[in-house]
């Protein structure tokens, strides 16, 4: 195993150096303070021992979306001033606030590609590209965008949360972009792998269907490389584990799988576990997400068994409404699921 990651690691060092030299210096990593992201740091310091590249020279640019784990800001804060000097912290708009983008755009729900699309059909009933993207066929075309039979009731009339992607567009995108042209980068470096799967997944596909490759793709003028897109959640561990790299408290501690913007809905799997950390290391931060995305952890069904008060509501909601929104529209979109359902029957009668 080990030979295969040195040939991986051969390959993410020359992917740095290449993006540093077809950019002229002018490029940075995307540094969030997370396990992925991290290890990318490493890399670049080992480029610099190899002489490749100078030290110092590729900024670490950590996007502070006021949402963040408190162990993430500490960590950022420790690697600045203990392990790469070159870390700089940029911030949104303020006036782009979380509260104002959830208000007035909408709120995330299960993935990106999912708000997105559910955001989009709200908004135009009509375009029957939307509702095919969320219902899927049998193609597997859609699996990144298909709607789970235990979802449906998103498509049900009277659902009533307002659903986008827009945040990551408002606290993530904007603030790098406007960076970027401000400081005449040309190029940046970011964590996304294959094996995360979803978006990140689709995206890779879609650029290797295309002729491209999978590493690097274009954002306008900008160069985007992916120094570690073919790495397993295995290859991080052992060099993580092999060459010492400092990690964040949220994993050497609180035990988390990924890191993140509090609470995000599009956590998936890892999301209860997430808020389970928040409720027992940053209560106040645990508070803060219930204030903002309560509605949605309990549409998405993620169960808190630690939270007995939040629990009560979540059984209550789905008792007496979201069940009965999840089978009408079962019937609608998917009847022929309907024989799992049978047990339905009479309290419709």
């Amino acid at each position: 195993m080990l030979d295969k990651l040195n040939a991986k690691i051969t390959r993410a060092q020359e992917r740095i150096e290449s993006i540093y030299n077809d950019t002229d210096g002018r490029c940075y990593l995307s540094f969030s303070g997370g396990k992925d992201s991290t290890v990318i740091l490493a890399l670049i310091k080992q480029c610099e021992g190899l002489l490749t590249i100078p030290p110092g020279a590729i900024p670490a640019v950590f996007n502070d979306t006021g949402i963040e784990l408190g162990a993430t800001a500490e960590f950022v804060r420790w690697v600045q001033e203990n392990w790469y000097n070159n870390v700089i912290t940029i911030r949104h708009d303020p006036r782009d606030s979380f509260d104002w983008i959830l208000k007035n755009k909408g709120k995330p729900i299960k993935s990106k590609l999912k708000s997105e699309n559910l955001g989009k059909w709200k908004r135009n009933p009509d375009n029957p590209f939307y509702l095919k993207q969320l219902l899927g066929d049998n193609t597997g075309r859609y699996k990144n965008t298909m709607i789970a039979d235990h979802d449906l009731h998103f498509l049900h009339p009277d659902f009533d949360i307002k659903v986008d992607n827009k945040c990551c567009q408002f606290l993530k995108k904007k603030p790098f972009d406007k960076w970027s042209r401000e400081n005449f980068m040309k190029g940046n470096m970011t964590g996304e792998r294959a094996a995360e799967g979803g978006a990140r997944l689709a995206n890779m596909q879609a650029r290797v269907r295309a002729g491209g490759t999978a590493c690097t793709r274009t954002k306008g003028n900008m160069i985007v490389k992916l120094p570690i897109v073919d790495w397993t959640d295995e290859d991080v561990d052992e060099f993580i584990k092999t060459y010492n790299v400092p990690l964040s408290k949220a994993y050497t501690v609180y035990g988390a799988d990924r890191t993140g913007c509090i609470g995000c809905p599009f956590a998936g799997q890892h999301l209860a576990q997430s808020l389970k950390a928040l409720y027992s290391y940053e209560p106040l931060r645990y508070k803060a997400a219930l204030h903002w995305l309560k509605d949605v952890y309990i549409a998405q069904d993620v169960v808190l068994p630690f939270d007995p008060e939040y629990e009560k509501e979540r059984k209550e909601k789905w008792e007496t409404m979201y069940g009965q929104m999840r089978y009408e529209m079962i019937l609608k979109y998917r009847p022929e699921k309907m024989k799992k359902w049978d047990h339905r029957q009479e309290e419709l009668f």
